[in-house]
């Protein structure tokens, strides 16, 4: 759009500093924020107007999206949908959110970042969560991955279901977010070179989800990258496992966020013809 910041604009910006700082250095140091760039639709309380923007990056209490509007202000109350899907499939809903930063860019272009308000008062949050809990088939937890990869599958399926657990296993993002829609599985596992969305994406719209923020995220990568570690920690991920991975070291990971119901002793007894097939 190409507007400039007004005077008045400007002056609040400058009266805010306090509050910037606050939010750009502590907020900052205790969660590092994420490279993703997904839509971000952003409804101002008060006027009724909305638009859709592009994040520049994340944190699980808040983000950094980019605009060409002027009319952001310090602690203006909007309310913020991340990520923003129009599909059928979309599980995040607007949440309340108020504007903590903003900054003039090149071009007309300003960074605004906004805190949701949720953040500020964490008890009341895991309240809410706390009154869910994770679905189960008779006394099988459930456990949801997203994997293409027919072997990778097989041996996941295998060492799970041996072990106590009711697998359920979708090729794509949107199966996932479909399923998610009324089951909260107790694990869900996610590769993050999914076809139709990345497992990163995924993750962050799980733990963007009230009802889903407490289910345990396992990502697998191929990459291998450090990249890709760093990034699937600060968006909630509680571990990233290089593909392939050692079928034993992934049950260990499943058992640690997620005790099995009981301890059959399948795979100790088959482990080593697992091993073989993978």
């Amino acid at each position: 759009m190409g507007s400039t910041v007004t005077p008045a604009a400007n002056a609040a910006a400058q009266s805010s500093a306090a509050s910037s700082k606050a939010f750009n250095g502590s907020e900052r140091r205790r969660r590092r924020r994420a490279k993703i760039s997904a839509q971000v639709h952003v409804r101002f309380t008060a006027s009724g107007f909305e638009e859709i923007c592009t994040s520049i990056d994340v944190s699980r209490d808040g983000l950094l999206f980019a605009t060409t509007r002027s009319s952001y202000s310090i602690a203006q109350a909007v309310e913020v949908t991340f990520p923003y899907s129009a599909s059928a499939a979309a599980l995040n809903k607007p949440e309340p959110a108020e504007v903590v930063r903003v900054k003039e860019q090149s071009a007309g272009r300003f960074a605004i970042a906004v805190q949701f308000i949720a953040a500020k008062n964490a008890s009341a949050n895991r309240s809410v969560v706390a009154s869910t809990s994770p679905a189960s088939i008779g006394s099988q937890p459930v456990v949801l991955a997203v994997e293409s990869d027919p072997r990778s599958a097989e041996v996941m399926r295998t060492v799970l279901q041996q072990d106590g657990y009711n697998v359920v296993i979708v090729s794509t993002a949107n199966e996932a977010l479909e399923f998610l829609k009324t089951t909260i599985p107790a694990v869900f596992v996610a590769e993050v070179e999914a076809k139709d969305m990345s497992g990163q994406d995924l993750c962050l719209i799980v733990k963007r989800n009230d009802r889903l923020a407490r289910v345990p995220v396992i990502l697998l990568t191929r990459s291998a990258q450090p990249a890709d570690y760093a990034a699937s920690h600060q968006l909630g991920a509680v571990v990233c496992m290089a593909k392939p991975f050692k079928p034993e070291r992934f049950l260990h990971v499943v058992r640690l966020v997620a005790p099995p119901p009981a301890k059959h002793g399948a795979y100790a007894r088959s482990s080593s013809s697992v091993e073989r097939a993978f």
